[in-house]
């Protein structure tokens, strides 16, 4: 006689393996969070090869990126690198993501199968301190390479709400099993990351702005020109990562 499979979709898990799924549903929670994060202009027509259709790049060309170790969350401890080039989306101001770097598994395939953050494995992530109050953050590619080095030095507090709350832009493409040309799905989606700033036992937010720079030296998805910085912070924070939403779904006839 023959058996049949009992595995029901009510019964999947949330992400693949659907019989032991690599994560739980989210909202996913980060604590105690430390980024360096560095913000410059850029060259407006080498990002605008980099930017779908649609998304209006903001002038003068500007970009962020964010260097982070999350020491804590609910997806395992990771650090993290991502660029976000700011444009507007139906007149909104967005930052449309199209590279970042992961030290972690789990981080790697969730940030790309919910929203489509194109995550690649990065080989070392470090963020040191040094004896005279820099702040250095150093990322590995390959081996031995230098594709990101950022120093700034910490200097005066910020107040609690100068991390902001700006929607991240992800452009999510999942391809065809038959090898078509067109997807299975193509999306713009969008995420708000809201960082919430640890409050030191002075009452002050674990804010600090000062001078810095940032290098890019190796090719890599995070590599754009970098032209005068227009700010440095070094921060800690907690967070929840939530779901995002669809802002459009590429069809057949885009691809035509």
């Amino acid at each position: 006689m023959a058996k049949f499979g009992t595995l029901s979709p009510k019964n999947w898990g949330s992400f693949m393996p659907a019989q032991n799924p690599l994560s739980h549903k989210g909202p996913w929670y980060y604590r105690k969070t430390e980024m360096v994060m560095v913000q410059f202009e850029t060259d407006v027509d080498v990002v605008a090869a980099l930017i779908p259709e649609g998304l209006e790049i903001m002038e003068p060309a500007t970009a962020f990126m964010v260097m982070e170790q999350n020491h804590y969350s609910t997806l395992g401890p990771y650090g993290e690198v991502y660029l976000g080039i700011m444009v507007t989306w139906e007149g909104q101001p967005h930052a449309y993501v199209p590279g970042v770097y992961v030290t972690g598994e789990n981080s790697q395939i969730v940030g790309r199968e919910v929203w489509g953050f194109g995550k690649r494995r990065a080989h070392r992530f470090e963020i040191s301190k040094h004896g005279n109050g820099d702040v250095e953050v150093v990322m590995e590619v390959n081996p031995g390479d230098r594709a990101l080095r950022a120093v700034m030095k910490p200097q005066a507090n910020a107040p609690a709400d100068a991390l902001g709350e700006t929607p991240l832009i992800c452009l999510k493409i999942i391809p065809s099993v038959d090898g078509s040309a067109v997807p299975a799905l193509a999306q713009l989606t969008s995420v708000t990351f809201k960082a919430q700033p640890v409050i030191g036992s002075d009452g002050k937010a674990e804010i600090y702005t000062g001078p810095g720079t940032i290098k890019l030296e190796d090719p890599s998805d995070v590599q754009i020109p970098v032209g005068t910085i227009l700010g440095c912070a070094y921060a800690f924070f907690d967070a929840d990562l939530p779901y995002g939403k669809v802002l459009k779904t590429y069809t057949a006839e885009d691809f035509e």
